[in-house]
């Protein structure tokens, strides 16, 4: 319906010229009429005699009269119509994409008055904008003071930040979480923190938060070989109201060798102890049960006393200088009160696994040093195991002094496991990244696990966890507030305008364009036919969020097509055949480019011929777009349908893009982004807000129907 309301003036022109045709008609017939009826009998027989033989040519001569006037008015109208339907597109650009547009003068004198008009207006109208931003600058002096404040502070920070909405988006990172994170294309403003952080983590530490807890949840998690120490920290509004979290991680995979070489150090120090001091005890017992010993086998046997007593010292000595390091490597738990800690294990257990679960608050104020998403990873595994296994349908969870250590007990009516399959549960791997499995839970906390009966028919699991001195609850951290904030739009890393756009699963096509996330993007190619066995040779692409071109979320490879690259193509892009001969092929790149577009929207220009490429690699692959697709040729052209060029040149031109880095795959993408967002700009202004209505726009153009294939007509 959008692709017919931007067509209507042409309508409208023809209507009015068949209008006119249909008056003449009429008036000749009207005077053809008159003259008949003002004639006698014997006039109107003497006209008819005379135009007896001349009907033929009559006929031919008013058709051809009539042919002639249809072609004067329709060209004339014609071009009144597309001059006037020109000035009002480039006036539109001229509001709302480019301000130092002007209008052609061309066209009819009084056309070409009018647009000298409104130049002189936009003229006008550009002046005081420069006044205006000149006021605002001044008044925002001191805003951006602060901000370049926070900027630096953010990218002296040594551990990695980012800021998330409640729903998981990505509202800010820093430079050290772009490089713990090896640049990982799930990274980037507007994307879900999932791809990088566990939900379950995430969900279990904001339950705890919205139950009243004031302390920052910690856990580790395992990712890409990394283990990460992550601490989630609630973003409060003024009212006191969730509004996000902050996630602070640092990597503790080199705590975690060093804890593994202070244990092997300790393990090789108890074995050479043990051999030194059984040949100190054996050498002592001989001397003892054989008091007349000669004094020469003594001496000997001292002697052996001596010198294992001497090496037992000298590895002592280095031991203690070589684990001088180490001392300090260790898990990180959190001390957290025993209640917390069973509200916690009963929601996970009873969410996940479906297991009625009830709790036993004993009377004792209990406080355990634990890894709490680690150990709720434990129980919800070892739950579901007795629930397959031993048809558990209700469990009790309680906890229990035991000495310097907590019992954490899982009680059911019924038979326990088999202590085979107990143990096989016990290092099964764990999801989730908490901890590899049940047992490395359970040495991480130091603690013991078994199974029992207990009176009555029933039986436990038994964890041991550590007993901590009981802690004052400690004040609110300190969170971010949502106020009063500095303007951010130029700062690449943050965007806390996304703190307010909608969280939710609506439908693609429903959605508006201003709330989604975009990926544009772009190819360079040995030639133009992929069916003929042309091949990609480079992907470049950018983000685009909250209406922002992300100019350091960028996507760039290079690819080896596995076959020459002809010198016309070359010629176009510069890429030659010695620059691609180590480079990964399409199968490696191509989902890494998915996982860098994944749920985001993708834009191109002329994007059909690249999507051709990324088609005949689908099977190859195994990877699919299947997120909707919009192409600046056809948003253009279905915004302008009277201007005759729609290059990406011709269109940054009229939009006031600057083109740079042309013909190079992450070069074309970033012009291609500058014009896409002016082009969002001129689509609102036309009515057209939502993601469907500008596909039905695109779809709706000629050059989209000349190729309905590719874009999905």
């Amino acid at each position: 319906m959008s692709g017919m309301t931007l067509r209507g003036p042409r309508g409208r022109g023809n209507l009015l010229v068949v209008a006119a045709v249909a008056y003449v008609l009429v008036a000749c017939g009207t005077i053809a009429g008159l003259v008949w009826s003002g004639l006698d009998s014997a006039g109107r027989e003497s006209l008819r005699e005379a135009l007896g033989g001349q009907t033929a040519t009559l006929a031919l001569g008013g058709v051809t009269a009539l042919a002639g006037l249809f072609v004067i008015l329709a060209y004339v109208l014609g071009r009144y119509s597309a001059t006037a339907r020109r000035l009002a597109a480039d006036t539109r650009i001229l509001l709302g994409a480019n301000p130092d547009h002007r209008l052609d003068q061309s066209g009819p004198a009084e056309l070409r008055e009018l647009a000298a008009a409104v130049n002189d207006l936009a003229e006008r109208r550009r002046v005081a904008e420069r006044e205006v931003a000149r006021e605002v600058g001044a008044a925002r002096a001191g805003v951006e003071q602060e901000r370049n404040r926070l900027a630096a502070l953010m990218a002296d920070l040594d551990v990695a930040v980012l800021v998330c909405s409640p729903g998981g988006r990505l509202l800010l990172y820093n430079a050290a979480a772009r490089s713990l994170l090896a640049d990982d294309p799930a990274l980037g403003l507007g994307r879900s923190v999932f791809g990088i952080v566990d939900w379950g983590f995430v969900n279990h530490a904001l339950d705890r938060i919205r139950d009243g807890s004031a302390q920052a949840q910690v856990s580790t998690a395992l990712r890409d070989g990394k283990l990460l120490h992550v601490r989630l920290t609630p973003v409060r509004d003024p009212a006191g109201e969730v509004r996000g979290f902050v996630l602070v991680l640092e990597d503790l995979t080199s705590r975690q060798q060093t804890s593994g070489r202070r244990d092997a150090l300790l393990q090789a120090l108890i074995e050479t102890t043990r051999a030194a001091l059984a040949s100190i005890r054996a050498a002592i017992e001989t001397v003892q049960d054989y008091p007349d010993m000669d004094p020469e086998e003594r001496s000997q046997f001292v002697e052996i006393v001596r010198e294992e007593s001497a090496r037992l010292g000298r590895q002592v000595e280095e031991s203690v200088g070589e684990s001088a390091a180490y001392l300090s490597a260790d898990w990180l738990l959190t001390d957290m009160q025993g209640e917390d800690l069973l509200t916690v294990l009963g929601r996970e257990v009873e969410r996940e696994d479906g297991v009625a679960t009830s709790v036993e608050y004993g009377a004792d104020e209990l406080w355990v040093r634990v890894d709490s998403h680690a150990i709720a990873s434990a129980a919800v595994r070892l739950v579901a195991r007795l629930g397959a296994h031993c048809s558990v349908r209700e469990c009790t969870l309680s906890l229990t002094r035991a000495g310097r250590h907590v019992g954490l007990d899982v009680r059911w009516t019924g038979l326990p496991p088999d202590a085979d399959v107990f143990r096989a549960w016990l290092t099964e791997p764990l999801t989730g990244g908490a901890a590899a499995t049940v047992q490395e839970v359970v040495e991480r906390h130091d603690g013991e696990i078994w199974f029992s009966d207990a009176p009555g028919g029933s039986a436990y699991v038994r964890l041991l966890l550590p007993l901590t001195e009981a802690a004052p609850q400690p004040e609110a951290p300190a969170a971010l507030e949502i106020g009063n904030r500095p303007e951010l739009d130029d700062v690449d890393l943050y965007d806390f305008d996304l703190f307010d756009l909608p969280e939710g699963s609506l439908a693609w096509q429903d959605r508006r364009l201003s709330d989604l996330a975009y990926t544009i993007f772009d190819t360079e190619t040995t030639g133009f036919r992929a069916a003929d066995g042309d091949e990609i040779v480079s992907i470049g692409a950018v983000h685009i969020v909250n209406r922002r071109l992300l100019r350091h979320e960028t996507f760039e490879r290079l690819v080896n097509p596995r076959r020459s690259v002809p010198a016309r193509s070359v010629a176009v892009h510069g890429i030659t055949a010695d620059l691609l001969r180590d480079q990964p092929t399409m199968d490696v790149v191509l989902p890494l480019f998915a996982r860098f577009a994944e749920d985001t929207v993708l834009v191109g220009h002329n994007v059909g011929f690249d999507l051709s490429f990324l088609r005949l690699k689908e099977a190859q692959t195994g990877v699919r777009f299947t997120q909707p697709v919009l192409d600046t040729l056809l948003l253009d052209a279905a915004l302008n349908p009277d201007h005759d060029r729609h290059s990406l040149e011709a269109i940054a031109a009229r939009l006031g893009v600057g083109v740079v880095g042309r013909h190079t795959a992450l070069g074309d993408a970033l012009v291609t982004g500058e014009v896409f967002l002016r082009l969002l700009t001129l689509l609102e202004h036309r009515g057209i807000r939502t993601l469907g209505e500008a596909l039905a726009a695109a779809r709706a153009t000629y050059q989209a129907r000349l190729d309905a294939r590719l874009y999905g007509g």
